[in-house]
């Protein structure tokens, strides 16, 4: 009987394993069958946007947005929502950026809708007639394309402005891709509050940032190759604050420390409008320690280097080949030593010990005539005088 009931238990679970084993290869079929139409279908959107790619014109774009939001630390109902908006155009259009930080903490499934608003309305400011968009928010997906209905009343009245917005173009598509797919856009929203570095999923812990000695997340302090260590928001400041004095390149803030810091490093930190910034001042630093000058002439102002520019002798000019140079541009003569027009009526020290507000081409036209003529200038209020008559005394009037 013992061995019975004995027999009767393996049975039993043998027969579980065996129900167990066919359920486990069902999931695992079903599994691989999701997968496998997820791959087609990530293939088929990449196929149609390369397609796509290759269709667009000047009024058509295709749109990668995505919205971000980190809650701080111990209260749900505050923290950072930024957008990120990334529109690709033909290939002889440039690409069309939006970053931007939101004055409010938002849900990031809210934050994915305002970028789609910023986004739509960015691209009708920019003359766009066709936006073919792209999301990973199934959400946002499932209201837009096929008109579900939601509980939450603010997520509706964000669906019907965004409806609003797109019956103003031509045509308006939304596609459900991955969250790989949207790199782009997810890194300026990120740094459009402050994050550095992606975040990990319940990671709630803090540093201490030594500029403004508060207590940051860890996903929004930065840390240079010389290991000193500052917030985001702290950083972006300092260097706002030295692009704007001109004081570039800008050196780490840590006292004494001798590290320039890199575009690279800038660049992970500061959104898209600082850096661009940046760049101008440090282009214009490199303009002041080379060779190169802009035209004086104010309606052409080019950046032009004097050793690739013709040299010109002007006919009346005792000066070499070296100071005088034409602009490529505008075809009119400069002399390079002292960076303004050409005078060809005398030399660089003659122009040179002008006074500031006498070096203007009629003020030069001027002194030619008065060396022409002989005239003379009264050593007291400055003008020009003519011996016609009489001795040499001069008296000022």
């Amino acid at each position: 009987m013992e061995d019975q009931i004995f027999f009767g238990d393996v049975s039993a679970r043998n027969f579980v394993r065996e129900v167990k084993l066919e359920e486990d290869e069902e999931d695992f079929r079903s599994c691989c069958e999701d997968e496998e139409e997820w791959k087609d279908t990530e293939e088929s959107v990449k196929e149609g946007a390369k397609d796509l790619k290759e269709e667009l014109d000047e009024f058509s774009v295709k749109m990668f947005f995505k919205g971000m939001s980190i809650a701080e630390a111990g209260d749900s109902g505050s923290g950072l929502s930024g957008i990120g908006v990334v529109m690709e155009r033909s290939a002889s259009a440039p690409t069309i950026q939006v970053q931007k930080k939101l004055d409010f903490y938002v849900d990031e499934s809210v934050a994915d809708y305002l970028a789609l608003m910023d986004g739509l309305i960015e691209a009708m400011q920019n003359n766009i007639r066709r936006v073919f968009a792209f999301t990973d928010s199934e959400i946002l997906y499932d209201q837009i394309s096929h008109a579900e209905e939601d509980g939450n009343p603010l997520l509706m009245a964000l669906k019907q402005r965004i409806l609003e917005f797109s019956s103003n173009l031509e045509a308006f598509v939304l596609n459900l891709i991955p969250s790989n797919d949207l790199e782009r856009p997810l890194q300026l929203a990120q740094v459009a509050i402050g994050i550095v570095s992606s975040p990990s999923k319940g990671d709630g812990s803090l540093e201490n940032c030594s500029i403004c000695c508060e207590d940051k997340p860890s996903p929004m302090m930065i840390t240079m190759k010389c290991s000193h260590k500052f917030c985001s928001h702290c950083m972006k400041t300092y260097v706002d604050g030295k692009v704007q004095s001109s004081q570039v390149p800008i050196r780490c803030p840590q006292l004494r420390c001798k590290y320039f810091i890199s575009t690279t490093e800038c660049r992970s930190f500061l959104p898209v409008t600082c850096f661009e910034s940046l760049e101008r001042a440090l282009a214009e630093a490199n303009v002041l320690n080379s060779e190169k000058i802009y035209c004086p002439f104010p309606n052409c102002s080019v950046l032009l280097d004097p050793r690739e520019c013709l040299s010109a002798r002007a006919s009346s000019s005792s000066q070499s080949d070296n100071s005088c140079v034409e602009c490529p541009v505008c075809q009119r003569f400069i002399c390079v030593d002292c960076g303004v027009p050409w005078h060809s009526s005398m030399s660089c020290e003659e122009y040179q010990s002008l006074p500031l507000e006498e070096r203007d081409a009629g003020d030069i036209t001027l002194h030619r005539l008065a060396q022409n003529k002989r005239w003379r200038r009264c050593q007291q209020c400055r003008r020009m005088i003519e011996l016609t008559q009489g001795c040499y005394h001069m008296t000022c009037w």
